[in-house]
Parts: C-alpha cells; sequence; structure tokens
C-alpha cells in the first residue's frame, strides 16, 4: 500500500473546488507584487482573498526559488503571537535567537514568498513582524491578505473586488453566474432559462461576493433559485449552513460580517448603524451631516478607518467621492440598531434630502447640471429610501416636499415620470398636505390624468390644488394652476393666463428645475399664429440660458423649436437644432435626454422621407432609453409621438426591411448610436444621407466638429465621437478656421459656444 505523502509545514493548501476566472485581477496583481516586497490583499470578508492569494503564489512560485510559505493566522486571538505561530508551521523554533530573530535567521538571503493570511485581528503584530523580515531578509516577499491595512511604508494595497456581476447587454456568463452553477452543477446541471434569469438576479443581490453566492448555490439542493431569490428579502439568517471544515467565520454570512464589526471601535460601529439607513451609495458630506456635532473624532477619520478595514467601499465616481456598503453588511447594520437609532438616523437622512433637493433646485440654472443630473442618478436609491420612511411616518408633509422640489432634475429628466405619479399617490393616501407642496402635487397629478386622457378627474385635481393655492395665499402655486389651465385651454385667453402666471413668479420663472414657463409662452404663440413672436422669445430664452452656463434646458428648447420645425416642414433646421440639443445632452452624460433627442430626430428623418434613417434611429433611442418611446414618458401628453414616426416608416419601407434598420440601430454603442445621431457614417461603411444644413457657412459636419472643439475636444477625440479618421478632424477644423477667418482653435471655441452660433 502506498504510504500518503505528508505535506510539508507551510506549503500552500491544496485547493478542493475550481476557481472561477478572476485572469484580470490575477494579471494585476502580479504586476502589483513585481513592484513591490509587501502587497496586501484588501477586502471584506468572503471576496475571495485567501483563494486569490493561494492562486497568486502559485502563478509566479518559479520566481522564488527558496520557497513559498503560507500562515493562516485565524487562528491567532489578539491576545496571541503572531511570531510563535508562524516559528511553528515554519519550524524556525530550532534557530538560535528570540522568535522574531529565528524568523528572520530561518528564511535568510533567500528569494522567498512568505503569504500571511488572515491578519486582521492581530494587524499590529503582522505590521511589526513584517517589518523586521523585509528589512532582515532582502529575498524575501510578502503577502499579506486582510480586512484591514498593515499601515507600514512597504505596503501596496491591492483591493480584491468582488466577482463581476451579470451584464444584462451580454450573453457570455459573468464570473458571479459561472461560480453559482459550479457549486450547484450536481443538481442543476442544465438551468432552463427562467432558471439562469434568477440565478443572474441572485448574484446581482449578493454584489458578486464568492462566500454569499456559495451559500446560496448549496440551498439549490432544497429549493429553486426563484425560491432563494425571494429568500434574499432577509439575507443574512437565509445564508448559512457552509462546509463543516471551513471556519466559524464563513460558516455564514452573519459570521462573516461579525468577524469585521468587531474589530472596530465603539465609534466606527455607531457611524457604521447610522449610515446602513442609506440604501445607496453616500458623500462625505453625508457622513459628516448624519454625526452632526457629535462626537471628538472626525467624520473623515472615521470614514477612513472603516476603509481600511473593508467595511465600506469607494464606489467608483467621476468627481465626486462615493462610499457604500455590500447589501449584506448594510442590513447587518439594520440588524444591530435599536429602534431609536434607526428612527433618529431616518430622520437625519430625510433632512439631509429635503436640504439637498433645496439646494439642486437653487443650483439647477447653472454650470452645474451635469453634477446634479450625476448624482439624482447615483443617490436615487437613498432619495427612495427618504421618501419610504417619510410615509411609513404618516409624514405627508415631508414626502411631498421631497417630490415636488426634485419633480423636474430627479423624475423628469430621467424619464421617471410613471414612478414620480405612483409616490404622489401614495402621498396623497395619507391625506393632502396643507401647505404649497401639497397643492403643486395635486396639479402634478391633473397633469398627468389629462395626459392620460382622464378630463374630469384631472381637472378635479387641478381645481383642489387651486382651492389650497387661494387657501394658502402662495403665488408660486397659484402661478402653476394657470400654466396648466393655459395648456388645457390653448385659446385666445391661454396667453394672458400665461402672463398672469409669470407675473405672479415676480416677472420670470422662478423655479426652472420645475416649470419653463416662459417656453410654454413660446410655444402657445407659436400655436395661435405668431410664430415671429415665439422665435424671438425662444431665441432670447437659448441666449439667457448659454449666458448663465446652463445646457439642460437649453436642449429642452431646441428640441422643442426642433419639433416645432419639423411641423413646419423646415426639417434641414430641425435636424440642426436637435443635433445641437443632442451635443448639450451628451455633455451631460443623461442617457434619458440622449435617447429623447435621437427620438425627435427620427421624427425630422421620417419627415423628410429619410426612412432608413428613422428607423435606425428609433433603434438606437430604444437601446439607450427603453422601448416605447422616450417622449412618452417625459411628456404625458405625446403619447401618440412614437407611433406618427412608425407607421409612415413601415408604410415606405414594408416591415421587413423597418426591422432591418431598427435593429442595427438598436445594436449601436452608445457612443455609436450619438455618432451617427450626428450624422456620422454607421460603422461597417453605410453613410448616412448627411444634411446640407450649416451654421455660420459650415457644413453640417463642420458644425458637428466646430461644437466638439467648442467642448475642449482634441482632434483625435472629435475623430473617436464621429467615427472618422483624425486627419478627417483634422482637415474640418481647418476648413472651418479659414472660413471664419479665424486663426486658432480657441477662437473657433469661442464661436462655437455663441448663442447666435447656436441658433443658427
Amino acid at each position: 500500500m502506498k504510504t500518503l505523502e505528508r505535506r510539508r509545514p507551510g506549503a500552500l493548501p491544496p485547493e478542493y473546488s475550481s476557481f472561477v476566472d478572476r485572469r484580470t485581477q490575477l494579471a494585476a496583481a502580479r504586476t502589483a507584487l513585481g513592484e513591490t516586497r509587501l502587497l496586501t490583499l484588501l477586502g471584506p470578508g468572503g471576496v475571495g482573498k485567501t483563494r486569490f492569494a493561494i492562486r497568486l503564489s502559485q502563478s509566479v512560485r518559479k520566481l522564488y526559488p527558496a520557497g513559498l510559505w503560507f500562515i493562516d493566522l485565524s487562528g491567532v486571538s489578539a491576545t496571541g503571537s503572531v511570531v510563535d505561530e508562524v516559528n511553528r508551521i515554519v519550524g524556525a523554533q530550532g534557530v538560535s535567537g528570540d522568535g522574531a530573530e529565528s524568523i528572520a535567521q530561518f528564511f535568510g538571503d533567500g528569494r522567498g514568498l512568505l503569504v500571511l493570511d488572515n491578519c486582521e485581528q492581530v494587524v499590529d503584530q503582522c505590521a511589526e513582524l513584517v517589518s523586521g523580515i523585509l528589512l532582515e531578509c532582502p529575498g524575501i516577499s510578502v503577502i499579506a491578505t486582510s480586512r484591514a491595512l498593515l499601515r507600514i511604508a512597504p505596503e501596496r494595497v491591492f483591493q480584491v473586488e468582488p466577482l463581476e456581476p451579470p451584464d444584462p447587454n451580454r450573453e457570455t456568463l459573468s464570473p458571479a453566474v459561472s461560480l453559482f452553477l459550479d457549486r450547484s452543477a450536481s443538481v442543476l446541471p442544465d438551468p432552463s432559462v427562467a432558471e439562469l434569469e434568477a440565478i443572474a438576479e441572485i448574484c446581482r443581490r449578493l454584489d458578486g461576493m464568492p462566500l454569499a453566492i456559495e451559500l446560496a448555490a448549496a440551498r439549490v439542493r432544497v429549493i429553486s433559485p426563484a425560491q432563494i431569490l425571494e429568500r434574499l428579502a432577509e439575507p443574512l439568517g437565509f445564508l448559512s449552513s457552509g462546509h463543516r471544515d471551513l471556519p466559524d467565520r464563513q460558516q455564514t454570512i452573519r459570521a462573516a460580517i461579525t468577524w469585521s464589526y468587531d474589530l472596530c471601535t465603539d465609534v466606527e460601529r455607531g457611524l457604521l448603524r447610522r449610515m446602513s439607513v442609506f440604501v445607496g451609495s453616500w458623500e462625505l458630506d453625508a457622513v459628516e451631516w448624519m454625526c452632526g456635532s457629535e462626537g471628538n473624532e472626525l467624520p473623515l477619520d472615521i470614514v477612513q478607518s472603516l476603509l481600511d478595514k473593508s467595511i465600506i467601499l469607494r464606489r467608483p465616481s467621476n468627481d465626486v467621492v462615493y462610499f457604500g456598503m455590500l447589501d449584506t453588511v448594510r442590513r447587518f447594520g439594520i440588524e444591530q440598531s435599536t429602534p431609536d437609532e434607526l428612527q433618529e438616523a431616518r430622520s437625519r437622512m430625510r433632512d439631509w434630502y429635503l436640504a439637498r433637493l433645496a439646494r439642486l433646485e437653487a443650483e439647477w440654472y447653472g454650470p452645474n447640471q451635469a453634477y446634479w443630473l450625476a448624482l439624482t442618478r447615483t443617490e436615487l436609491p437613498n432619495i427612495r429610501a427618504a421618501l419610504e420612511f417619510c410615509i411609513a411616518s404618516g409624514d405627508a408633509q415631508s414626502a411631498a416636499r421631497l417630490l415636488i422640489t426634485g419633480w423636474r432634475v430627479v423624475w423628469q429628466a430621467h424619464g421617471r415620470t410613471d414612478e414620480l405619479y405612483r409616490w404622489a399617490l401614495r402621498v396623497l393616501e395619507l391625506g393632502i398636505p396643507q401647505t404649497p407642496e401639497g397643492a403643486q402635487l395635486l396639479t402634478m397629478l391633473g397633469v398627468f390624468a389629462l395626459g392620460k386622457g382622464e378630463a374630469e378627474p384631472g381637472m378635479q385635481r387641478i381645481a383642489q390644488a387651486e382651492a389650497l393655492a387661494e387657501q394658502l395665499d402662495d403665488d408660486y402655486s397659484r402661478a402653476l394652476v394657470l400654466h396648466v389651465r393655459a395648456l388645457v385651454s390653448r385659446g385666445p385667453g391661454s396667453l394672458e393666463l400665461l402672463y398672469e402666471a409669470l407675473r405672479l413668479e415676480g416677472g420670470s420663472t422662478a423655479n426652472p428645475a420645475r416649470s419653463n414657463l416662459e417656453e410654454t409662452i413660446a410655444i402657445v404663440e407659436y400655436g395661435l399664429g405668431d410664430e415671429a413672436a415665439a422665435e424671438r422669445r425662444r431665441e432670447a430664452l437659448i441666449a439667457r440660458s448659454v449666458r448663465a452656463g446652463e445646457s439642460f434646458e437649453t436642449a429642452f428648447m431646441l428640441t422643442n423649436s426642433g419639433t416645432i420645425a419639423t411641423r413646419k416642414g423646415d426639417f434641414e433646421s430641425a435636424i440642426r437644432m436637435l443635433r445641437q440639443a443632442l451635443s448639450l445632452n451628451q455633455n451631460l452624460e443623461n442617457p434619458f435626454a440622449i435617447a429623447m433627442a435621437e427620438e425627435t430626430l427620427a421624427d425630422a428623418a421620417a419627415g423628410a422621407r429619410d426612412f432608413v434613417r428613422a428607423a435606425t434611429l428609433l433603434g438606437i433611442t430604444d437601446g439607450v432609453g427603453g422601448s416605447g418611446g422616450v417622449m412618452a414618458s417625459f411628456v404625458p401628453n405625446a403619447r401618440g409621438f412614437r407611433a406618427a414616426i412608425i407607421e409612415p416608416t413601415v408604410a415606405a419601407l414594408g416591415v421587413r426591411a423597418y426591422e432591418a434598420a431598427y435593429a442595427r440601430g438598436r445594436a449601436l454603442t452608445e457612443a455609436e448610436g450619438i455618432a451617427y445621431g450626428l450624422g456620422a457614417q454607421l460603422p461597417g461603411g453605410s453613410a448616412a444621407r448627411p444634411s446640407s444644413a450649416g451654421v455660420g457657412g459650415l457644413s453640417a459636419r463642420e458644425s458637428q466638429v466646430a461644437a466638439l472643439v467648442g467642448q475642449g475636444l482634441t482632434d483625435r477625440q472629435i475623430a473617436d465621437r464621429l467615427v472618422i479618421s483624425r486627419r478627417t478632424a483634422e482637415g474640418h477644423v481647418a476648413n472651418s478656421l479659414t472660413k471664419l477667418g479665424f486663426t486658432s482653435r480657441a477662437q473657433l471655441a469661442a464661436w462655437s459656444r455663441r448663442p447666435d452660433a447656436m441658433s443658427g
């Protein structure tokens, strides 16, 4: 009988299950290890640091001829000795000197790799030992896995990320789903489409965390993926029953989080509990608000410490640093909080967003719109949580303030008007708030009802709003009611109603984030036949917006102008203005507004009988904004807008040709779709029929290039944006300079930003 060979002390542990693909992360970690002698693999419990460290060590073992040693420190308590444990495992006790010296003598001058696993509970001892080894043993490198930083000078940190969650736009399986399928293969060898969809949602809910996914996959022996998904409403109790040979902290999700929670100070635990009421990401400003003037420690220091301990995570963002928690950690924080703590934290969060949205409205009509749009996308889950708290508390007044203050930006600008409508109905179930926001909420619900063709219920809401506005003696609420009545009547008296509304607002739009009153006046002037007055008013509004550094409302007005030009049959002007709107919306990185500009461009293309372009643009629109049409979701009374484009387009092309063009547009990336909307060729060489419309004597393409120069783009970036060669982009810039008599890009950029350049 063959004698089993015993594993040498300190050898890398064997792997008993497959290692799900993390090739990109492993390659980056190998590069980092080649540039440092101490690489700390940092990450929350359950992210897979140990398995990652083992696989990383295996991939580089040839670089360390003196050997690899793996030391699991999870069994060493805070009062135990790391030095003694390392001595015991590597067998260095017989070397002369004290513990640390014996370890240094054991490793000597050889080139080797030491892996210290689970350093967090003895992080100070690990830091001291590693400092000594790096100093005394120049050939030794160290990989440390930890939920907390060692905080010594040679340390380089590598963040071990969760597995990539499923992407609905990709057909290939994500690593997170692959892990679930691998661990459940014996029970679920051939999952159905419905089961795969449930598994994908499970992996998204669990933030791609390997331990949580493995614990969930183990439940497939008893219940289906759909049933697992239902039970994830309470994940801390459900995700348990791990393998018996795993450490206790990996037997359940609650144990894994508790292990980290116990490493925190009382102040850190308090902040974790307080911030757990935030469902989504949050900024440092929010932490400072939630802390108020309590305690002696700076919120910045507490956040830094929680980040270093992998309790909170830094979320990707452009210009603002956001933080957040894994959903299981957030739920643990809720679980650890007392009812009084939760009430106080949720009240503070409600007040934070009341103040936040008030500031948004005050600053909206200016140069900070990209910031506010990005913020409302990122922090929408928190705004929803604040609304839920208000409704659960019976606080209709605060809920109405949250809805009304964010009406235009949080909901309309992102195409969420249906959700806004549902929230408004829930608020009114508590009773009508006897506040200006209550009157404005009634007005908004009236507008929605009218847009759905429900004339009588809509006018009843308007009458209620009018009565409450008079009772409160609130001019802005009166103005809003008059605005709606003018839109309903559309007769000769509607202008008088709008002028009176403008007077009540103080002579100009008081809240442009909510009410485009002057734009409505221009629309009514046009409808009553005074096209010259409407054009003058719109040009003045656009010029005013440009001076203020504003983009969103300008793009909205250009979209309106383009739609009007389409109705007049002036398709070249329409396409020019709609492309300008698309360019502005692109700068704001607002997918919904981009889709709205592309859909109105499809309308203009159909009017110009460029039906292939119209069908392609509809496909692009739905790829960005979702099927069904975006105009209908932004303007409730525009529900026939999409049909008016599709019907003549299908009639002209036939069903098969329409579907082919639509499918091609739908398959484009957002950047390709924007480039096509701006007049570029389709990828693959199929030329779009360019419009001859230009600005200031420039061709359509030269106008587009000039606008991009005004945005600060280089020739290479312009080429990438418009899907053309760099040499072509350079030629367009040179031609534009010649035609306009300029000698520098700065002059061209300044010209392209002028109101008269924009409006043509």
